[in-house]
């Protein structure tokens, strides 16, 4: 009975020393602590450079311009290196063109891409109209630049001191204006159409003429009194003007509210003042108008593109300043007044980044 007691006992012992042995491996309830993050492979302080925008690869464009010894080709050239700065291997050259009447009807048929006129020529080319054939109705503003301001000039009675007056009472005068066929003539019609003669040949009707020559022609008959009136559409100050009223005389006629209102509304014009002392013996100021240097391209081209064309002319004024003097009345807040025509749908989206649309 001893024994039997004895090896319960013993058997009790063992059973609690296999419990106790259980309890010293069962693991922890407590959660295992979470792991360090691996160390970051540059230190955290150091700042990460910005991106830099690649220059995006486009097609060659042809930005057709006036003569090659005229003012438009470095005035392109300018916005031509401004522009390549947004793409890759300078795909925008500037090159001569056929001026400002020509230029309208070679983009709009796309033989060219970018192109410079003014804005009757752009209207009339839009809507078919003389002096062009045929209507290229897809041609698209991009901007305005500066302006090229109207001077008529005439040695006549000091009574009359405008283009209006000149006309209505219908002095006599002998006009010189390049041959038919020339924008210049074609801007005088403008002006002659305004105040109701359809033909420039009518002014002879009431004792007047009409003298057809170069510019060289035009400044040897003022010089020699064969005609005593002429136009031209020049940045000021213009240095021929100057020398034609130094060398004989004259003055620069104004033009009238009533003029200058049918002139800004049909043939795309803006009012300008000369201001006085702009030119020898110009005491008070002289109200005319003037046409903008319209940069134009057909309804085709890339929006992305033009509206990069765009900023690069708006941002860039000082620049352009020293590449070409008439920059100086270049002012980019005015970049949608006197356009003449529809803009271009990338140009109309920066312009509302701006707040001139």
């Amino acid at each position: 009975m001893k024994s039997l007691k004895l090896q319960c006992r013993l058997l009790l012992v063992l059973l609690l020393i296999g419990l106790l042995a259980g309890c010293s491996n069962t693991p922890s309830n407590e959660p295992a602590a979470p792991s360090e993050p691996a160390a970051p492979n540059e230190p955290a302080d150091t700042e990460k450079p910005a991106d830099t925008e690649v220059p995006k690869k486009i097609g060659s464009v042809e930005f057709i311009t006036g003569s090659a010894t005229g003012s438009w080709v470095p005035i392109a050239s300018g916005i031509s290196q401004k522009i390549n700065e947004y793409y890759d291997g300078f795909p925008v050259t500037s090159v001569p063109g056929p001026g400002s009447l020509g230029n309208p009807p070679v983009i709009g048929s796309g033989d060219s891409d970018i192109g410079m006129s003014y804005a009757p020529f752009l209207i009339a080319a839009v809507a078919g109209k003389a002096p062009y054939e045929e209507a290229y109705p897809n041609l698209r503003a991009v901007c305005a630049m500066q302006p090229n301001v109207l001077h008529f000039i005439a040695d006549v009675d000091d009574s009359v001191t405008s283009v209006q007056q000149l006309i209505d009472e219908k002095v006599k005068m002998t006009l010189g204006i390049p041959p038919v066929g020339n924008a210049s003539t074609y801007l005088v019609q403008t002006i002659f159409t305004a105040m109701g003669y359809d033909n420039l040949e009518d002014i002879k009707d009431y004792g007047s003429n009409v003298y057809y020559g170069d510019t060289t022609s035009i400044n040897d008959a003022w010089s020699n009194r064969q005609i005593n009136a002429f136009v031209s559409t020049l940045n000021i100050p213009a240095s021929s003007v100057q020398e034609s009223l130094v060398g004989r005389g004259g003055k620069i006629l104004s033009i009238d509210d009533k003029l200058a209102e049918v002139l800004i509304k049909n043939e795309g014009y803006n009012s300008y003042t000369i201001p006085a002392g702009t030119y020898s013996g110009q005491e008070e100021d002289v109200e005319t108008v003037a046409l903008p240097l319209v940069v134009f391209v057909s309804e085709e081209m890339d929006e992305e593109f033009v509206y990069n064309l765009t900023k690069s002319i708006y941002e860039n004024k000082e620049y352009f300043e020293t590449v070409h003097s008439s920059y100086v009345e270049f002012d980019p807040e005015k970049m949608t007044e006197g356009i003449g025509i529809e803009l271009h749908s990338g140009a109309v989206k920066f312009y509302k980044e701006v707040g001139l649309q």
